[in-house]
Order: structure tokens, then sequence, then C-alpha cells
């Protein structure tokens, strides 16, 4: 696409933006900076000017455009909606972000003056839902509530048909023009709700990014689902296995009314009979305030019209009983004997999400290997070794004249990005887990003292689930 190919000589890319506007990763922040940013970037080069017109939304004067694009593609981009000639000034009707190497357009981030189909950009949930997408090459894939298309997108690098549904046809919209920009020709585009459009058809993968938020309103079709408490999410979740074929994996974005005495209690009780294996990554857990308050946060210039949608939500959440919301990713595998599957909730550390989809995969395959190794006994006669991602830092301390040990860590360098402090036993073991040995012989050469074979055992069996170890042949 000739626009696509404008962009990337100009320089249209994360690192140069942020020199240029001497801004950090927080490229959709830009409110309260626009006029730093403009002064800072003038409007002397190409780069500049497509800046003022596709990311932060300022008019650009016609003559000036005129120089850039060819009145061709600005006919066409006109067309689609991402310009707006206006006498002798162009706006940029669209916002135009860079991900690494793709290009998203969606709506400007104000929702104030926006409307109920407005398409957002590619904002932390999304981020975090393809960094815990398991995938593999040739696959069948769908996604549902594809908003701006980003993670069909991402699907289409892999897989070999991609089918995206959206109820919101201005999505709808921008995904096709973002495919097309991306040159992602592989995707299918079908209006409808949730899983409607591909009733009867069975998916290699999934992924789901619903209005799952727990909301009394019905302002906006990315975030307000329209059901009661979080129905949308249970919804979601209880449809997802009847399009998965055998193997398949599915991940979902799910919020739900959290029990703090059991909190995976609701989403286990969703996948009842479902015939699929599930781990729930849990992101994060946030009272009714901390939800109200992230939601109407675009209200925030208009006090008394925030406040009012604090009450308004509160008592929602007062009225369902609701005194704590969990916010997860549910990565689903369909069982190939449609027997009932295993449920495993994983509280996931607050550093940032990275890709994760083969750690996400290992651990399923983990856990099927730990089912086979019973009892304990069995797991001590097989060879463990520590991952190649592992790392073991130690923390010292300059004390009275000499260097003392602090702590010790444990963390991992890719994929989920556990970490977990160990003592000088844990250290020694973790030493003799070089695959060479069973886990009787390494657990007797670290900690030879009575019941360390039973703490031992303990540990490594945690240490291979959540994949700080991996089991040899």
């Amino acid at each position: 696409m000739e626009l696509a190919r404008l962009l990337r000589v100009a320089g249209y890319m994360p690192h140069r933006i942020q020199e240029r506007l001497a801004t950090g990763d927080e490229l959709l922040a830009r409110t309260p900076e626009l006029p730093a940013y403009l002064r800072r970037l003038g409007d002397a080069d190409e780069l500049a000017v497509l800046l003022r017109l596709f990311l932060l939304g300022v008019p650009v004067d016609l003559k000036r455009v005129g120089d850039l694009l060819s009145m061709q593609l600005r006919e066409r981009l006109a067309g689609v909606g991402l310009l707006v000639v206006d006498g002798d000034e162009v706006h940029g009707a669209a916002r135009l972000v860079p991900h690494d190497e793709l290009l998203i357009a969606s709506d400007h981030a104000d929702l104030a003056h926006g409307h109920a189909d407005h398409v957002p950009g590619v904002h932390r949930p999304s981020v975090a839902l393809a960094h815990l997408t398991v995938r593999s090459a040739g696959e069948r894939a769908l996604d549902v509530g594809t908003g701006n298309g980003i993670q069909a997108i991402l699907l289409a690098e892999h897989a070999e048909r991609v089918v995206a549904t959206d109820v919101n046809a201005r999505a709808l919209s921008y995904a096709a023009f973002n495919a097309a920009l991306n040159g992602a020709g592989n995707i299918e585009l079908k209006q409808g709700s949730f899983f409607e459009p591909v009733e009867g058809e069975l998916f290699d993968l999934v992924v789901a990014n619903p209005p799952y938020v727990v909301s009394p309103e019905s302002a906006w079709l990315f975030r307000d689902g329209g059901l009661r408490g979080d129905a949308v999410s249970e919804q979601v979740v209880r449809a997802a296995p009847a399009v998965l074929a055998q193997g398949a994996f599915a991940s979902v974005l799910i919020a739900w009314s959290l029990d703090p005495d059991d909190p995976a209690v609701r989403p286990r009780s969703w996948l009842d009979g479902s015939g699929c294996d599930a781990f729930l990554l849990h992101t994060s857990t946030d009272d009714p305030i901390e939800t109200a308050s992230a939601w109407n946060r675009e209200l925030l210039d208009r006090p008394d019209v925030y406040a009012d949608a604090l009450d308004r939500w509160l008592a929602y959440y007062q009225e369902l009983g609701i005194e704590q919301l969990g916010y997860a990713c549910l990565v689903l595998r369909k069982r190939t004997d449609g027997s009932d599957g295993w449920f495993e909730a994983l509280q996931l550390p607050q550093a940032a999400l990275r890709p994760a989809g083969s750690h996400v995969r290992r651990m399923f395959g983990t856990h099927d290997r730990l089912a086979e190794i019973v009892p304990g006994d069995l797991l001590l006669d097989r060879r463990v070794r520590v991952v190649d991602d592992a790392v073991v830092t130690q923390e010292t301390r300059f004390v009275e004249g000499r260097w003392q040990s602090e702590s010790l860590t444990l963390r991992l360098e890719r994929g989920l990005p556990f970490s977990a402090e160990i003592d000088a036993p844990t250290a020694r073991l973790i030493r003799e887990l070089d695959g060479s040995k069973t886990l009787r012989e390494a657990l007797a050469a670290a900690v030879n003292e009575p019941g360390a074979e039973e703490a031992g055992l303990a540990v490594v069996r945690r240490m291979l689930e959540v994949g700080f170890l991996e089991l040899g042949d």
C-alpha cells in the first residue's frame, strides 16, 4: 500500500517518533503535552507533517499536505475516512500508531467526543492477549471481537486462514484497512456477536478480547457488553469450546466478580463439562473504586460528571455484591479424548509481559507429564533440568568490613516473567539439576539431611509447573 511505503520511508516508526517528540513509550499520552510536542516537532519535513496528521491529530495546511501526498492518495485516504479536507486545512480523522513492524489505525483517543462505535487503538490488554497466545504455523484461526484488527493481523503471520468477527461494523472497516496496510491478505471479516458468525465451524486457535468490563453503562461497544455483571466473560468462555478442534488452544481476556476465599471459583465453574484443560493466568485484582475510576478517566476534565459516574458504577457494584474484580487471560486447550479437563490458576507477576506463547504451551505439556508421574517416587527417578532461560542472581551487601549475601533470586529471562527468592539449599539443588542426574541423585548431592527429599520434591514440582524446570526424556 502506497501509504505504508510513504510512512516507512519518512521514518514513521517508534524509535524515530520517540526521538522527535522526546517522549518514552507512551505514544498514546498526548493531551497535556501537545503544545510542547508541536513546538519540538515543527513542520519542516515529511515526518513532522505525517505525525501532525496521523498521531497528534492537529490540522496541516492543505498546500503542505499536497507537497507530500499525491491527490490520488489524498482522495483514497479521504474515502476511507483517514483524512478530512476543510477549506485550506487537512485533518487526520484517524490515529495511526506504529507497533514494532505494524501500523495500526484507530479513532483518536478522546472518548469525550466519540460515539458508541468508537474503535480504540492498541492498549495494554491487547498487548497482553498477543503475548499469551499459543501459536503454531498453518493454523485456521479465529479472532473474536477484533476491534482494530491487531490480533487478526498477528494471527495472519503464522495462520493459513484467519476469520475475524465483531458486532461493530466500524471496527470491521478499520480492521480491513489495517489488514491491507500491513499486507495481511488471509483475513476474512464477519459481522456479528461473538461466535454467531462462525456457528458450526472449528478452529485450531481462538483469541478473544470481548467487552468484558463489568459495567453499568452502554456507552461504548468496545467496553460495555450490555449484560449484567460478568455475564459477557461467562458467555464467551462457555461458548469457546464449541469452536475448538481437538487439541486446539484459545486465549480469552476476562473479568469476573472475585471471591477472596476462592478467587478462581467463577471462571472454573464456567468450564464444567467443557472438555477443556485451562490455565487461568490472573493478571490483576481491583477493588470497585479502582475499576470505576480506570474506566471513566476520560471524564477527569469534567469533575462533576466524573463524580456522578463513579457514584453510578459503585452503586452498581454494591447492588451486585461485588467487593473485588479479577482480570485474567484464560487459556484453554480442547482435550482429544472428550473427558473433563483440569483447571489451574496462576497469579502472574506485576512485571511487564513479553511474548510467552511457547512458555504457556510448555506449561500445558508439563502438567500432562506430571499427571502421569504419580506417586512422587516416580518423579524422583526422572531426570530434571533447569530451562535455558533461567537465571540466578545474588544480592550482596558490604557490612562491617565484609561482603554478606542478602538474597538469591531465580528468574526467567524469556516467557512469563516469573521470579522467586530461593534459599541456599534450593540454590545448591538448582546447580545439580543439569539433566545428567535423576532428581533423587540431585537431591542427595545438594541437601543430604533428614526430610530434604520430601521438601525438595515439593519445590521441584512447583518449579516444573511454572516453567523454571523441565523434565528430561
